[in-house]
């Protein structure tokens, strides 16, 4: 009797996040999200109510911030990049988009000093 109850539970509970994992699959981001470089210094962040994203710089620590957004590999397009190349600490690029809505996109974070790059961490977002 007991175990019957058991995977009635585990069968309902995976039902479940099977349910919420199909409902929120189509949802676009409805705000900014933000992730911070290896060893922090600073991040790249998309906004999902304009589908645009940026690079930020933290740290006054002789490193940049490089953001960069890569297609779906259907689109058969370049990535987009922007970076903080040249400017002094406490600086955001502007915001760049041109994002096609209801699609996926993969954006890395990396630190830069001239041609030398970090270690890049990325996060899949949606326009």
């Amino acid at each position: 009797m007991r175990t019957r109850k058991t995977v009635a539970r585990a069968v309902a509970t995976g039902a479940c996040a099977a349910g919420l994992v199909a409902a929120l699959q189509g949802q676009a981001w409805a705000a900014t999200v933000s992730i911070e470089a290896s060893g922090g210094g600073g991040s790249a962040q998309f906004n999902g109510d304009t589908n645009t994203f940026r690079a930020c710089d933290t740290a006054a620590d002789g490193w940049g911030i490089e953001a960069r957004l890569r297609f779906p590999a259907a689109d058969n397009k370049p990535d987009l990049v922007v970076d903080t190349r040249g400017h002094a600490a406490t600086y955001c690029t502007p915001w760049k988009g041109g994002l096609t809505e209801g699609k996926s996109y993969r954006m890395f974070v990396t630190p830069v000093v001239g041609d030398v790059r970090g270690q890049s961490i990325y996060i899949d977002v949606r326009a």
